[in-house]
Parts: C-alpha cells; sequence; structure tokens
C-alpha cells in the first residue's frame, strides 16, 4: 500500500522540512519530496509536526502491566498502550529482585521478540538495572536483592537472552564492578552507570572500560560538588550519553536545562522510567516484588523513595520545551535519532528518511500525539479506539 502524508514540518535528524510529502509504501519510507505525489493519496495534516516514532530505552511498565510479571500477556499490555504515548519502540527494563526472577523476565522478552509476532510498539530488546548497586543509593531497588556481579551469572545471563539483552546497569565502585564492565562491552552488551555512590575517578575509570550512558541523571548517584564531581559530575563531564526524566518531579526544570546546556542534545536521551501504574489513577501497584504508592502520579515507596515514574515520553517531551526551554527539534532528537543510534538500530528506525520503517508520530503544536504509525500502519488516533 502506498500513500502520503504531508504535514507542516518533517521532523529529520538533519533539521525541519517544510512543504514536503511523504511517501510510504509496503511500511517503509519510500521517498521524501517537494511535488504532490500522483500515483497515491495524501493525508494533509496543517498545524503539525511529524516525528519518527519516539523509543523509550528504559521504561519497567505501563497499563496495569510489567515486565516481570509472570505472565503472557505482559509486554502484549505494554507494548499496545505505548502507541498513545507516541512510542512505537522500547527496551524493557527490570528491577532488583531475586535472580530467578530476573533471568525468567529475561527469557519471556527474549521469546516474545522471536516469536516475531509483535504489535503495537516493538520491543527491542531488554535492560537488565539491578541488582549490581550500592545501598546509599539503592532508591527503590530492595537491599535483599543487591549483590556484586560475576562473570558466571552474566554468562547465565546473555545464554538466557539469547543476545537479546542491549543493556546492564552497575556501580562502578563495587566489588567486581571493573571486570564485569569489561566482559559486558567485549560481549556487546552496553553498560550503564546507576544507583552509584561512585567518585568522578571510579566512575571515570568505568568510562574508559566502556560504560558510556549515565542512568536517570542526578538521580540515584552521588551528587555534584565543586571538590567532588561525583558520578553526576563525570556522566556531565565525559561523553556519556545521560538519560533524564523529565517528568517534572525527578529534576527541577532549570536543572533540565542546565543538563541540556552542558551535554546539548546530542548526548541526551529522554525517558520515563515508567511502571505499571502509568496510564492508571493513584493507588498502590507493584513495582518488582515491593509494593509501591502514587500519589498524585508520584510513585514512591513506603519509606519515601521515588520508584520510577508514572510519566510518558510524550509528557516527558513537552517538558523538555515548555518547561526547561528545549528548542523542539533538538528535545524531539532525544526521543528518536539519539536513542536509535545509542541502541544501534539507527539503520532502520528512529529518522525519517528514505529506507527506514516508516514508524512516526504526528503532534500538534502543543505536542499532544495526535496519530501513531508503525510500519506505516495507523496504530492510534487521537479520540479513536484501535
Amino acid at each position: 500500500m502506498r500513500y502520503a502524508i504531508k504535514p507542516e514540518k518533517v521532523m529529520t535528524s538533519s533539521g525541519e522540512l517544510l512543504n514536503k510529502y511523504v511517501v510510504i509504501n509496503q511500511g517503509k519510507i519510500e521517498r521524501i519530496q517537494v511535488e504532490k505525489p500522483t500515483d497515491c493519496d495524501v493525508h494533509y495534516y496543517p498545524d503539525s509536526y511529524l516525528s519518527a516514532g519516539f523509543i523509550d530505552v528504559h521504561i519497567h511498565g505501563r497499563a496495569g502491566a510489567d515486565v516481570m510479571d509472570e505472565n503472557d500477556t505482559a509486554l502484549a499490555t505494554i507494548a499496545q498502550a505505548l502507541p498513545q504515548t507516541g512510542v512505537t519502540a522500547w527496551v524493557g527494563t527490570t528491577v532488583s529482585a531475586p535472580w530467578q526472577n530476573i533471568l525468567s523476565s529475561m527469557q519471556r522478552m527474549k521469546d516474545y521478540i522471536q516469536q516475531g509476532k509483535q504489535s503495537g510498539a516493538e520491543l527491542l530488546g531488554s535492560f537488565m538495572e539491578g541488582p549490581y548497586f550500592t545501598e546509599r543509593h539503592r532508591g527503590s531497588h530492595p537491599t535483599e536483592y543487591l549483590m556484586p556481579p560475576t562473570i558466571p551469572q552474566l554468562e547465565e545471563l546473555l545464554q538466557i537472552s539469547d543476545r537479546t539483552l542491549l543493556r546492564v546497569a552497575i556501580a562502578p565502585e563495587i566489588e567486581n564492578a571493573e571486570p564485569a564492565i569489561k566482559w559486558l562491552v567485549e560481549n556487546g552488551v552496553k553498560v550503564s552507570v546507576a544507583h552509584t555512590n561512585a567518585t568522578f575517578e571510579q566512575v571515570t575509570k568505568a568510562y574508559y572500560l566502556g560504560a558510556d550512558c549515565g542512568v536517570h541523571l542526578f538521580n540515584g548517584m552521588s551528587a555534584l560538588h565543586h571538590r567532588e564531581p561525583g558520578c553526576t559530575g563525570a556522566v556531565l563531564y565525559h561523553d556519556m550519553l545521560a538519560e533524564i526524566i523529565a517528568d517534572g518531579i525527578h529534576v527541577h526544570p532549570a536543572v533540565l536545562n542546565l543538563a541540556y546546556k552542558l551535554k546539548t542534545y546530542r548526548r541526551m536521551v529522554l525517558i520515563t522510567d515508567c511502571m505499571r501504574a502509568g496510564g492508571l489513577p493513584d493507588g498502590e501497584y507493584m513495582l518488582g516484588v515491593q509494593t509501591v504508592r502514587v500519589e498524585n502520579g508520584q510513585a514512591r515507596t513506603f519509606d519515601g523513595s521515588l520508584a520510577g515514574s508514572t510519566c510518558s515520553l510524550d509528557q516527558a517531551l513537552r517538558n523538555m520545551v515548555f518547561k526547561a526551554d528545549v528548542p523542539v527539534w533538538e528535545a524531539i532528537q532525544m526521543v528518536t535519532t539519539i536513542p536509535a543510534t545509542y541502541l544501534g538500530v539507527a539503520d532502520r528506525i528512529g529518522d525519517i528518511a528514505v529506507g527506514k520503517e516508516a514508524n512516526f508520530t504526528l503532534l500538534n503544536k502543543e505536542l499532544q500525539v495526535q496519530a501513531t504509525y508503525i510500519q506505516g500502519e495507523q496504530v492510534y488516533k487521537c479520540g479513536e479506539k484501535f
């Protein structure tokens, strides 16, 4: 099926394109042109921006489901709920829990991906967030499940995930962290620093070993100080990608702007860190093996620690633009091209370019999601059920 979309602006990785027609054929972008196509229908969207589909590299769940739920429907539930937030691809994220629970979650995600029957947002792979963390900055990760990494554990993890494991988070100062980082990088798994009390020097060493990302910048890490820059300072200083939760709760808008000025859009990626309560009312919900309370949209453990978020990626985008004063085009790169490049999937998604998959998010001027397309098929339209 061939058709064309004509928005006001097309947001590509190279800039904003005006008065362009994007022609889609068989689920891919066939061409981008100035002239009105004569060989297909044209769908006009005046006063709208056409972006590549959003990619969330760090999300635990949504719509009442979590990647660690021990059933066969949770992953599909999350995938079906994400397009209404503009997300067309995501990385399923675990939490600290009994080791066998983590392995089971990795197995389910691997099976879900390899079955080749996905619908909704595409699950790209998995991210193991925990249990290789330090007590002081564990956040919502239960103390009893924290542990140092071992190579046999990592070998088991890689085997059971069958190369669908994309990321592992580690606190650089814990026992065995350095050999674990080196082993993971050598085996093609991206390593992030997280939930850590590491010094600037310890994170710097991890960076030179191959750790290339800081998980939810400012949260769950040693803070920036003018005499000891800590993990926060190291992530800001080095050429590391910085995840950031722009929900208006985890990081003040002024600090979002400061981080943007230091890292630029090229080294920042917006994440949700969303748990199962995303899109649902306040109440009590499970995160991994513990119960968290959501009040006024804030998810916290009973001891008061933030426990992920209930934020959506489109809301994070709006916050970066309207609260943190980041230009629209640059903020859009933080949820499209930058995460696609980081995950190594930019050859097929994360941009609007000839030959790429026709994954789109259509936004109005207020950056509200109007429609979402996956491989050329409209899977969400504002105000309609699919």
